[in-house]
């Protein structure tokens, strides 16, 4: 009988912390000053913890690959599985789009062009131009194969780890600089301003730093002693998390002049790094360009993943049997079509809002949204799940007897996906006032328009759309 490898601690923190590692949300934490601390708590305590810990509960009870739909769909029926899978695609338009947004302002700082970072329709171009080239590269060749981690290492952990490094070193110099984010320190800064509400929807694109924090929950099936030695693995990261994202985004705060920072610009502290310690520029050409060949990869890995667990959906009748066709290569290429013609639409919000940063913001939160819809289903399928299926096998389970815990965490979980929506539907400081009622009608519209699709697809769902060998292993099961 083959030998199981099993995970150790080490690991599966360094493969939870692998999930979040980026960089590009740190200007996003930066913007907020000193309350970026109350702010990255509140998200890991509120946010990142309860999800964690409910969907490992739920994973190693339903170790089947599938994830939160499976989750949903044993909890609350097809229906909801649809819609929790259907989200979990819809919502990649609009982070596709904030990624990818990124490769603009990165190859303008590449080719000595700076400039460009804030010229809407280039932007608007290189999404365009990105998204697509790494689409058609998908349907050549597997591209997550031909980049493997070293495009991780480069991308993302060597800036990381540089930002940080170089971030300090410059604190250390230069001392808290008056004109910058942090300015003159007061306690009261450590707390949200309430009086600004606008500058507290900053929240909601910080809890995006830790979307998609289920993904890990599905290694903790390869963990020795799931019951202890995961929570610990979830916090631990949480932590780590915490403080290497607040360090960089604490000496980002002090190196940027109040007003100046670009949201989608993660070179600009790179510059003011290199350029007061001495450093040559040519280094932020280099950066830029390994940030860029990150966000290439990763774009990639997005482009066949979820189209990937789409077509499963599809599969078992949940759409018509026009989303069920694939290449030769088994690509299932009406799903990755659909989803490059949506992001372009998506990203001419570009053009449409002239300011950046806004654009940029505006995408994170919309996404954060629908993650959150996803992850209060998450909640009730925890719960319901404790008394529909009481005798199902749960190597990792919050608490040792009864469902006291569990509710505890699911209701937690409730409340701060609530407080998360609710901060984010409040337009933004850095719109204008003009623009609130337009900011608040996308939000919503998108976050209804999405869940309703998925709702009138089901409930238009016929018989015939279901795959032929699924068919044939239902009628398979109902006979015997």
């Amino acid at each position: 009988m083959a030998k199981t490898n099993k995970l150790t601690l080490f690991g599966l923190i360094g493969i939870t912390m692998a999930f979040f590692g980026t960089v590009r949300s740190v200007p996003t934490l930066a913007i907020t000053g000193w309350t970026q601390i109350f702010y990255m708590l509140i998200a890991a305590v509120a946010f990142a913890l309860p999800i964690a810990l409910m969907s490992a509960e739920l994973s190693t009870g339903f170790p089947e690959e599938g994830g939160p739909q499976v989750w949903v769909k044993h909890a609350l029926g097809e229906k909801w599985g649809f819609v929790t899978s259907w989200l979990l695609w819809v919502q990649m338009f609009f982070g596709m789009v904030m990624v990818a947004s990124t490769v603009g302002v990165l190859f303008g700082y590449v080719i000595n062009k700076p400039e460009l970072s804030s010229n809407n329709l280039f932007i608007f171009a290189a999404i365009l131009i990105a998204y697509w080239g790494v689409t058609l590269l998908n349907l050549k060749f597997d591209m997550v194969k031909v980049a493997g981690n070293w495009g991780a290492v480069i991308g993302v952990y060597i800036p990381f780890f540089l930002l940080v490094i170089f971030g300090v070193i410059y604190m250390i110099k230069n001392g808290i600089q008056p004109n910058s984010y942090l300015g003159h320190f007061k306690a009261s800064d450590l707390v949200p301003n309430f009086k600004d509400l606008g500058s507290i929807t900053y929240l909601s694109g910080i809890i995006f730093i830790f979307a998609g924090v289920e993904i890990s929950s599905v290694h903790a099936n390869n963990i020795s002693n799931p019951k202890r030695n995961y929570p610990i693995a979830v916090i631990a990261s949480v932590v780590l998390l915490v403080i290497f994202n607040t360090i960089a985004g604490l000496t980002v705060s002090n190196a940027v002049p109040v007003g100046k920072i670009e949201l989608a610009n993660i070179t600009q502290p790179y510059l003011i790094f290199c350029e007061n310690l001495g450093i040559p520029t040519i280094f932020v050409n280099i950066i830029s360009a390994m940030i860029l060949i990150g966000v290439l990869v990763q774009l990639s890995a997005w482009v066949l993943g979820p189209s990937k667990s789409m077509i499963k959906v599809a599969d078992e009748g949940n759409l018509p049997r026009f989303f069920q066709k694939r290449t030769k290569k088994d690509i299932p290429i009406t799903f990755v079509m659909i989803q490059a013609i949506v992001i372009s639409l998506v990203s001419f919000l570009y053009v449409v809002v002239p300011d950046i940063n806004s654009a940029f913001l505006i995408i994170t939160i919309t996404t954060t949204i629908l993650y959150c819809v996803v992850y209060a289903l998450i909640a009730i399928s925890a719960i319901r799940l404790r008394y529909t299926a009481p005798k199902l096998k749960r190597p990792f389970r919050l608490g040792q007897k009864g469902n006291g815990l569990m509710w505890f965490v699911s209701m937690f979980s409730m409340a701060s996906i609530v407080l998360t929506i609710g901060v984010s539907l409040i337009p933004p400081s850095i719109l204008k006032p003009s623009q609130s009622f337009g900011y608040i009608a996308f939000q919503v519209i998108a976050t209804i328009v999405m869940i309703g699709i998925a709702l009138i697809i089901n409930k238009l769902k016929k018989p015939e759309w279901k795959k032929e060998e699924e068919q044939e292993f239902e009628y398979l099961k109902q006979a015997n």
